[in-house]
Formats: C-alpha cells, structure tokens, sequence
C-alpha cells in the first residue's frame, strides 16, 4: 500500500491504520473477500435503546499472503469503537468456522474499545463463544493475533489463546483491567505504555513478538506465515535454496543458537520471544530446505520456569503440526533454589517432549548433565535420533561432585571422572547417544537425519489426551 493511501487511512491523531487499511498492509493486492459487511443486529437489554452499526464493528472475510490463502478478523475501532457484541461475535466465529472446514490460518487484528455493555449478559457471552471456538481451533489451523490496540477485559485472553500474539509499542494495550482502574487500585502513575502495554505484555510472556510499529508487526507476521503449514494436515512450506548441504559449518562460536544459524539453510535462524526465558532459544530455521523448530539452551545458563514453559508451548505447537523439533542441549540443570515451582515447570517440559510425536533429533551441543539432560530432549523421552559433539559431557552429575562420590575429590579425580563417566564416548557405548560428530560437520548430518525420520509412523495409546502438569 502506498505511503499516500496510508495517510489517508489513519485514525485521526493516534497514528494507527484504520480496519482496512491493516487487511491492504496484510494481505496481498486485491485478493481479500469480505464476509457479511452489511450485517446489522441488535440484542440490546430491554428498556436501552439498540446500538447497532452495518458490520457490527468487525470485518471478516478471506485472502491471500504471498499467496497462502487466510482467513481475517480485524476490529474496526471507528465503527462503535469495536465494541465486542454478540452480533460482532458472531461474524467471528463465522469465519472462523471458514478457516477450519477450508484449512486456512487464522489472523486476528484486535482493536477495541470493549464490551457492547448495553447488551447486557450477552455482551460477556460473546467473548466466550470466541474463546469456545480457539480451543476448538487450536492445532487445526495456526491462529495468530496481532493487538493492533484494546485488548482490555476478556479480550486479554485472546492473546494467550493464539499460537502467536504480536504486541506493538506505544499502540497494544492489553489487560484485564483499564490503566486507569488498575494505577488508582495499586496507586501506580496512570500510564498506559507500564501499566498494559506491548513491552510489558511482552516482559510477562503474553507474546511472541515485540514490534516499534504496525509495518514492522505485519512484516513479523509475513515472515512467520512463511515458517508454518496452512493446517494439520499439510507439511510447512518448501523452501527452493543454494545453501550446500556438505557445507562446512564454522564452529568457533560458543553461543548455541549463533551455532545453529551457522548450520542452518542460510545461516537463518528466526528466534520467537527472545527476551523472555532467555536461558532457552526457540525458533524455525530449515536444513535442506524443510522448515524445522529449534530448541536450544544457551550454554552456562540454567533451566528457569519461564524457559522451560515457553519451550514446552513452542514443542507442543510443533507437535500439533508435525513439525520435526531439532534440539540442542548445553546445560547443567538448575540453579539450587528454595522455591519448588521450578520442579512442575521443569516436568512440563519433559512432558511436552514426551507426548510429541513428530521428528525429533537431540544434539548434545555442550553439557547434558543430572536435569540438563533428562528434561532436555533425549533417547528416553523419545528423541529418534541423538548425536553429541565430541567435546560433550554427558552424565548424572559434575566434575567435582561426581569425584567426591566416585572418588576422594581431588582434581586429577575429577578430569578421571570427567573421562569415564561424563564423555560422549562413554555416553555412546551405553546406546544413549547414536553417533559423535564433529562441530563442523553438524549441517550434513542434520539433513541426512531428517530426510529419515520427517515421514516416521508411530502409535500412541488411545486416550481421549493426556493431563499436562500446569
């Protein structure tokens, strides 16, 4: 869209694109097909006068972006401020219904002002019938949101139920409660950017990505729609390269998701929510041109609650899809802590890859050592094909613990415990780990491994799901 037609499509003084003007920046030329922009209903409480607009305040309907067809909802904050109303609701789920019966993602461009209140009882039931229908949604088709303003009330759950929610500075305002009710509750400087905004929605875990402005968001979106398959059904796009498979990978770096664009199609890796439980990188990369996700520790970092959950989301996202999830592991567990949340949130972890039954393959990059190898993925929990650098370490405890139990502690007992029983070798005698590489042949024997498990079969025991430890 030109510079002109965006000017002309602005909301006044806030700098933001109007409805429409989003879906021209989103989608391709001339290829959105609105749905219902004539419909007008009313369910107005009896004795209040009905409030109801041609639309109801929502545009919905279908297109394409570089060619992969999606379907949109985008909240028209000029018309009725985007007041969320049953009929409003409604338009939602139609399309909504579209995107699972045709396969399509689904896109959501929120902006509202919040609820139709008016409508009474009816005005909070519409955000249920919406939320009802992501549960049914997820893992059938990707849902991702971008908070393109109000996301206040009901609405904030709209963005943890998305695979991926897009925040933007100085627009996003996400919370339960308005900044104004909650800085005089917790007599707090009213100040919407702190109190609800992207970075601190970002910051909490809420999102995926953290954007300056709205050109950047749907850039972020175009470039991870370029990352994910339509539906579960359909493999992630082909990605045509040059990039050589026998390619000699560069293996001076000591940071692991550095090494892992060094490996990848490209030297391309494209992270999600870096900045939030950083001690683990997640993200897709491809190897050979097949779309992978990554998981991978940052060497001397410990396992922390909020890494351990984002990881376990991303893996279960990747499973629903059939993604093949390519791990790699350089930690020694967790920090020595009173607190005993960390012990759930490292078994969601080890639960996400243990249900997962898409392509997995394991490399013991640095450290797998006591928790940083068990909750990690491995032999155990079903990783199909494990290798470890020649320099890994791998086993129940460290060094200088390990010698003080095996031996009298010194230090020429432990590099002797560090030889017999931390080393790849020893680790590759007792089956756990299927071959030793070196660093800078990573690349080839990545591809060779996914081009044997991408098309594995594999039974599970029947069971309606199994019960995360949340």
């Amino acid at each position: 869209m030109s510079e002109i037609a965006r000017g002309a499509l602005q909301q006044g003084k806030s700098g933001k694109l109007v409805a429409r003007a989003r879906i021209m920046e989103l989608l391709d030329d001339h290829s959105f097909v609105e749905l219902d922009r004539y419909l007008q209903k009313s369910n107005a409480v009896l004795g209040y006068a009905d409030v109801c607009i041609p639309g109801e305040g929502v545009i919905t309907g279908w297109g394409t972006i570089d060619g992969q067809a999606v379907c949109v909802a985008a909240q028209d904050c000029e018309a009725l401020n985007g007041a969320f109303g049953l009929a409003h609701a409604q338009k939602i789920v139609k399309v909504m219904n579209m995107a699972a019966k045709s396969g399509y993602p689904m896109i959501f461009l929120w902006d509202s002002n919040g609820a139709r209140v008016q409508e009474g009882a009816a005005a909070i039931h519409a955000y249920t019938i919406v939320m009802k229908k992501m549960a049914e949604l997820s893992g059938v088709v990707p849902i991702i949101s971008v908070a393109a303003g109000g996301m206040l009330g009901s609405a904030a759950f709209f963005a943890p139920l998305s695979d991926f929610t897009i925040m933007i500075k100085k627009i996003t305002d996400t919370g339960l409660k308005g900044t104004t009710v909650t800085a005089a509750t917790l007599s707090l400087n009213p100040d919407a950017e702190v109190i609800n905004g992207a970075e601190k929605q970002y910051a909490c875990g809420n999102a995926q990505f953290l954007c300056e402005d709205e050109k950047e968001a749907y850039t972020i979106l175009k470039r991870l729609m370029f990352c994910l398959p339509s539906n579960n059904l359909e493999d992630a796009p082909y990605l045509q390269n040059e990039d050589a498979m026998d390619r000699t990978v560069e293996s001076e770096t000591k940071d692991v998701p550095a090494y892992v664009a060094c490996a990848a199609d490209g030297g391309i890796f494209f992270e999600i929510q870096k900045g939030y439980g950083d001690e683990i990188a997640i993200g897709f990369s491809s190897f050979g041109g097949k779309i992978v996700g990554i998981v991978a520790n940052r060497g001397g970092k410990p396992l922390t609650n909020s890494a351990c959950e984002k990881a376990s989301r991303f893996i279960q996202f990747l499973d629903a899809y059939d993604m093949p999830i390519i791990s790699f592991v350089d930690n020694e567990g967790v920090e020595v802590s009173s607190d005993h949340r960390n012990i759930r949130a490292l078994a969601k972890l080890i639960y996400a890859y243990g249900e997962a039954g898409c392509p997995m393959i394991s490399v013991i990059v640095g450290k797998a050592i006591g928790e940083g190898y068990s909750v990690m993925s491995n032999k155990g929990n079903g990783a199909d094909l494990v290798y470890a650098l020649k320099t890994a370490k791998i086993g129940c405890m460290d060094e200088k613990a390990g010698s003080i139990v095996m031996y009298d502690g010194s230090i020429s007992q432990s590099s002797q415990y560090a030889s017999e029983f931390l080393s790849a070798e020893s680790a590759a005698k007792q089956g756990i780990v299927d071959d030793i590489i070196a660093p800078e042949e990573i690349r080839t024997v990545l591809i060779k491994a996914l081009s044997m498990v991408s098309d594995k079969r594999e039974g599970k025991l029947s069971k309606k799901h199994g019960i995360m430890p949340l």
